[in-house]
């Protein structure tokens, strides 16, 4: 999900992947996708959350119409999906065939809201010159379609030749609209038309070799970097895990050479389960990335 197989088999885990299927590795990096998901309580409607952003469409909440004596109508709402991009369309249903349309001069937008800015009040207690019809929601509704993600500067980062015309670097997932740079080591300027981008792997092949073993590139990527190394650690606990298992080695909790010992965990009668340190290190990664339900 975010991170690619190719790129797992580079990252380092001292996971012996010799024997390991590529269809292998991509399990349980979907499963590790998943587990991800779970640990920030990333929305899942109406389309599921992407941490490299992406498109929502027909995302609905409920609109506080407001007293006009005592309360003012709701002025703003929080997308489940965030940092918000822009704001493709924004309107009120007030029953399944009349709405409001807030047009883009008439809302403005934060990293997680989306503030209206234009509140006139009527005698109907809305704005504009609609009118609430005396049957119709109990909770009009505001429907929306956005865009979110995060935008990552890189500059200077180091690419490393990883065959005779390929370089890697740490990142995958660049921005494709985002201009890319890449110089030598001493600083000499690459022409782009001497390599092609892999956008999505953070990759560069060069139709000749450049004759140095790394390059400098600059680019823009739409995942933060956290994100892609605990997705590598959940994985490779599950590909560890499958090793274990498979030598009858079942939540082995350490080895002793010296008169050779074997321990295995055995949580107390009522007991939580156990969290192991790469489990806590992902956790900790994911920490800033937590979702967490605001209501207007």
């Amino acid at each position: 999900m975010y991170v690619s197989v190719e790129r797992f088999k580079t990252m380092g885990f001292g996971i012996d992947l010799t024997d390991v299927e590529d269809y292998e590795i991509q399990a349980k990096l979907d499963e590790a996708g998943d587990e991800v998901h779970a640990i920030t309580s990333a929305p899942m409607e109406p389309q599921p959350h992407d941490f490299r952003g992406g498109s929502i469409t027909d995302e609905r909440h409920d609109w506080y119409l407001g007293d006009e004596r005592t309360k003012p109508p709701a002025r703003s709402i929080w997308p489940w999906h965030y940092p918000i991009l822009s704001v493709d369309s924004m309107r009120i249903d007030l029953t399944n065939n009349r709405y409001i349309t807030i047009d883009s001069t008439e809302r403005y937008l934060t990293r997680r809201t989306i503030e209206i800015t234009s509140l006139a009040m009527t005698a109907s207690g809305i704005f504009g010159a609609a009118v609430i019809p005396e049957i119709g929601l109990l909770h009009p509704q505001v429907v929306l379609d956005y865009a979110y993600g995060h935008s990552f500067t890189r500059t200077g980062v180091t690419m490393q030749k990883i065959s005779d015309f390929v370089f890697r670097g740490p990142d995958q997932w660049w921005d494709s609209t985002a201009t890319v740079t890449v110089t030598k080591p001493d600083g000499t300027s690459i022409s782009s038309g001497d390599y092609t981008v892999d956008y999505d792997e953070g990759t560069l092949t060069f139709a000749a070799d450049p004759g140095v073993n790394a390059v400098k590139a600059s680019y823009t990527n739409k995942l933060h970097r956290s994100i892609a190394e605990a997705e590598g650690i959940l994985a490779a606990e599950g590909l560890g895990d499958k090793e274990t298992r498979s030598r009858g080695m079942s939540g082995l909790a350490s080895v002793r050479v010296g008169e050779i010992a074997i321990e295995k965990d055995r949580p107390s009668r009522g007991g939580q389960t156990l969290i192991t340190p790469a489990q806590a290190r992902a956790e900790r990664l994911l920490d800033p990335f937590r979702f967490i339900s605001v209501g207007a």
